[in-house]
């Protein structure tokens, strides 16, 4: 901390459908995307320009495209397929399956499907992301009751189509 390094941050992950140039280049920061989201998930992120945070609302985006159709300023592109790219991660250091207690939270919430529970011996099954059925709606993350779940961004959408 005092060497003058900074601490690397995860990238904010942006509403669906926008990447950092669409945020960069046409955001006025509004908040009419925020305002209007039925599951409360965005919120202002540093700058005041609009972030996804799973912790917040449902915990889950249902892709409605509300937040695109409040926006006046060409910040999102609903022709994009996936909406955007996430990759959810599963801390196996804080996963109760993992540390031997048996937990399928996240398999449970998971309307995709996209978290398989792998069987073992000596212990109850893991929490396995099945990243090729994996929306990145969110709804995994803030029912872990150990906080094992994270999403990151894993590339800026401006080349996806």
């Amino acid at each position: 901390m005092l060497s003058g390094k900074g601490v690397a941050h995860p990238a904010p992950i942006r509403p669906p459908w926008t990447d950092e140039r669409r945020i960069a280049e046409s955001c006025t920061r509004c908040d009419a995307c925020v305002h209007v989201c039925p599951e409360g998930v965005l919120t202002h992120g540093q700058g005041g320009f609009p972030i996804f945070d799973p912790a917040l609302g449902s915990g889950a985006c249902t892709f409605c495209g509300v937040c695109a159709a409040a926006c006046d300023e060409g910040v999102f592109d609903l022709t994009r397929t996936p909406p955007w790219t996430i990759a959810p991660t599963i801390e196996t250091t804080a996963c109760l399956a993992h540390a031997g207690i048996h937990c399928s939270s996240c398999k449970d919430v998971c309307d995709e499907n996209a978290v398989g529970m792998v069987l073992r011996i000596g212990g109850p099954p893991v929490p396995e992301i099945l990243s090729e059925k994996c929306t990145g709606c969110g709804a995994c993350v803030g029912v872990c009751p150990g906080g094992a779940i994270k999403l990151c961004a894993e590339e800026p959408m401006e080349g996806a189509a």
